[in-house]
């Protein structure tokens, strides 16, 4: 006959392996002991005999059965604390490690484009003598871009030329364009009023003094604000809606370039050249 001892040695070699298991996937020493101690009592203790029983102090007991408790490793029945089946609460687990590991992912992510944008214009600068700024400077949101376009228009001292489709943000210029018209700033919008709320806001930019045209072309795939052909804020979708599908955009730019203002006026003109009035 084997003896008891025989199998005790070898289920505590087996925990001794599982415990260094759990605390390399973050459980406390304290919460490994008690989850072994529960793991022999299959009618589960109270947590009174637990704290009893524990080698450790009142706080750190409590702590640990805490631990266990909120990470499905022991669930409470019938006021006591039972082994969960370990088939459950591995998975648990894994489940709360995977979304660790997202947002570990997403904050490295975000440090290192952060990181990027902050030594990718100094190695360039250094060596070729010329700022990545002073050709185009990437604005990170389309709300940054609306921020922009505001302080943009606060600048314009002779006019601003905006090319939109709906003009959908025209709410949050509003404001500054009436401040500009005040000072005898010219404006010339091109939008497409193809519902009733462009319709409304169009008629509610002439009213204010803006020079509304709607552009031949059903769509088209630069949108933009340029003041006294001095300052652009643009953004170019990168396909074209009418192949089917939510048109995707490259992230919005500002620039003081004179070659990049040249070309969006070019273009912005002949645009409104052939445009008709609404």
């Amino acid at each position: 006959m084997i003896p008891v001892d025989f199998y005790r040695q070898g289920a505590r070699g087996l925990n001794e392996e599982a415990q260094k298991l759990m605390e390399e996937l973050g459980f406390s020493r304290e919460g490994c002991s008690i989850y072994f101690s529960l793991l022999e009592k299959p009618s589960g203790e109270t947590i009174e005999q637990i704290l009893a029983h524990s080698s450790f102090s009142s706080r750190e007991a409590e702590r640990a059965v805490k631990e266990l408790v909120e990470k499905g490793i022991v669930r409470v029945s019938s006021n006591k604390l039972e082994a969960s089946e370990p088939k459950q609460f591995v998975a648990k687990i894994q489940d709360m490690k995977r979304t660790e590991m997202s947002r570990d992912l997403d904050a490295l992510n975000a440090k290192s484009t952060r990181l990027l944008s902050l030594l990718e214009p100094q190695y360039w600068e250094l060596r070729l003598g010329i700022k990545p700024e002073d050709l185009l400077e990437p604005l990170p949101t389309l709300e940054e871009m609306e921020i922009r376009t505001v302080r943009v228009i606060g600048n314009a001292t002779r006019s601003v030329s905006i090319s939109a489709e709906t003009f959908g943000w025209f709410g949050k210029v509003k404001e500054e364009i009436y401040r500009a018209i005040e000072r005898k700033v010219r404006f010339r919008l091109l939008m497409t009023a193809k519902d009733q709320d462009a319709i409304s806001r169009a008629r509610e930019a002439k009213e204010l003094g803006i020079v509304v045209r709607q552009p031949r072309e059903d769509w088209y795939p630069v949108r933009g604000t340029l003041s006294d052909d001095k300052e652009l804020v643009f953004l170019i979708w990168a396909t074209n809606e009418r192949r089917g599908g939510r048109p995707k955009f490259f992230r919005p730019h500002f620039s003081k370039n004179d070659g990049m203002i040249r070309v969006f006026a070019d273009a912005f003109d002949k645009r409104w050249s052939d445009a008709s009035p609404l």
